[in-house]
């Protein structure tokens, strides 16, 4: 019963953090919870991205920039644009380092992100948005094998070991093969890009801010799907 207790309470915690859902737990959550409930964040991106798969089918009816604008409108109420406000902190973190104040460096980020998510909706096929969001959660897991930083700043991260990595490789590779199999190739380069990112700037940098762990589902998000543009599939 205590297990069972500790996976919904874990389940709460990733649905109250990456999505509008505010629910309200009683009692304290522990590690466990945590470890617990970092093992449905790549199904949380499935079910975002499955959502955006269906708005994409409008494209047949539809302007496609409408359609775009309506899928990153949809993205930004149901996560309640926590990955993007991280983004904006730590893209000011760095050029700043120690403030997560305004800064203009922060704000043409997000509206270079904004950009290319209404342009590259365009232009990939409607699977590839769905795979898109379960891939960006995914690698959030995969990352923190990757990070030699200290993580303790981080809520997500810190908790992850090599079983969530197992997991978040099968369900996301698993759901690029089930939608559309081609996609199988882009993911795969969109990790080993990631991965070749995240390790050059884990040498240089010093401190890993808890805001950068949203930026890394947001620019792995848009990297598959820029791969996917790019090998035209």
């Amino acid at each position: 019963m205590t297990d069972i207790r500790s996976i919904v309470i874990g389940v709460l915690l990733m649905l109250k953090k990456y999505t509008c859902i505010n629910i309200t737990i009683y009692g304290d959550e522990d590690e466990e919870d945590y470890k617990n409930g970092v093992f449905v964040l790549p199904l949380i991106g499935f079910f975002i991205g499955f959502i955006a798969l269906l708005i994409s089918s409008f494209r047949f009816v539809y302007d496609s920039l409408f359609v775009s604008t309506l899928i990153l409108s949809y993205y930004c109420i149901i996560t309640g644009t926590v990955n993007m406000r991280d983004t904006y902190k730590t893209l000011n973190y760095y050029i700043k380092p120690g403030t997560q104040s305004e800064h203009l460096t922060g704000q043409i980020g997000i509206t270079l992100v904004i950009l290319m998510y209404i342009s590259l909706f365009r232009t990939v096929p409607p699977s590839a948005v769905a795979v898109a969001y379960t891939a960006g959660f995914s690698n959030l897991i995969i990352s923190s094998a990757l990070i030699n930083r200290d993580k303790e700043n981080t809520s997500i991260i810190k908790h992850c070991t090599k079983y969530h990595i197992i997991v978040a490789f099968g369900i996301s590779f698993l759901v690029a093969a089930i939608l559309n199999y081609s996609l199988v190739i882009p993911l795969s380069l969109t990790y080993m890009l990631s991965g070749a990112i995240i390790s050059t700037l884990d040498e240089k940098i010093e401190i890993l801010p808890s805001s950068a762990e949203g930026l890394i589902i947001e620019a792995t998000q848009l990297l598959f799907l820029i791969v996917t543009y790019l090998l035209k599939i």
